[in-house]
């Protein structure tokens, strides 16, 4: 592969959540970078009046800090929202990109998904009751996309990271609900895209890849066996072949 592959964590996952599958792309001898956003792991924290153009901005310079050439976008979950814009603004440097279980709220809304958008805004007005208490607002964001009694699962430590990220998870839902881009505009002269989804992942995942497959020209749609929202950590083995493969094996494709 002669592209660099630049993956793009998703809402309380930082760079550190790729880790299985940059060991996986390892051996395909890929150039990978996985840079964070604002507000995680090494970045610096976003500004007072953070919006989604100034994540693109700064995930674009962290990119071209390290790489100046093609790039094969990868993203996870919200992240897939940042790629869209960023493949806008990077424009031909982008030459493929695979989404994983996208999360794209103006999507649900412009094209009537209304169990997906529910979904969602149900989950917003749930966190954003919980925020006085960031600890309850972090278990209800983790519960909700790892499945009930994943926040006891994962750990002190990641529960304590977690939970320091409310006040960004807080703008990230704040920014992506009221996000109007047009779905034309995201997909318009779409490099080659594949989706993946989990196949027992959310409804509005599930439903923001059928409306991106319809967009994005000629997209496949890979549904992961077994797997639910967070493939990255879950099934990384499934994600690294998708980014390698599944562009050359049509054979692969099937809806969600």
């Amino acid at each position: 592969m002669s592209d660099a592959i630049v993956l793009l964590h998703g809402s309380a996952n930082g760079s550190y959540s790729w880790g299985q599958v940059r060991r996986a792309l390892a051996s395909h001898r890929a150039k990978v970078l996985a840079p964070d956003m604002l507000g995680y792991g090494g970045a610096p924290p976003p500004s007072e009046t953070w919006t989604l153009l100034e994540e693109v901005e700064h995930l674009r310079r962290s990119i071209d800090q390290l790489h100046d050439g093609k790039i094969h976008l990868v993203a996870h979950s919200l992240g897939s929202l940042f790629a869209l814009h960023l493949r806008l603004t990077l424009g031909e440097r982008v030459t493929r990109m695979t989404l994983l279980d996208p999360v794209v709220v103006s999507v649900l809304r412009e094209a009537g998904e209304v169990d997906g958008y529910a979904e969602m805004e149900a989950q917003y007005q749930r966190f954003m009751s919980l925020v006085g208490d960031p600890t309850a607002a972090a278990r209800a964001f983790v519960d909700h996309w790892s499945g009930a009694g994943a926040w006891e699962r994962i750990g002190d430590k990641a529960r304590a990271t977690i939970t320091a990220l409310v006040p960004k998870l807080r703008l990230e839902m704040i920014a992506t609900r009221s996000d109007t881009t047009a779905l034309n505009s995201l997909a318009a002269s779409p490099p080659p895209t594949i989706l993946v989804v989990g196949e027992r992942t959310r409804v509005a995942p599930r439903a923001v890849a059928r409306q991106l497959a319809q967009s994005l020209r000629a997209a496949a749609t890979v549904v992961v066996p077994g797997a639910g929202h967070m493939l990255p950590l879950t099934h990384a083995a499934a994600v690294a072949e998708a980014v390698c493969c599944v562009l050359d094996r049509p054979a692969w494709d099937s809806a969600p």
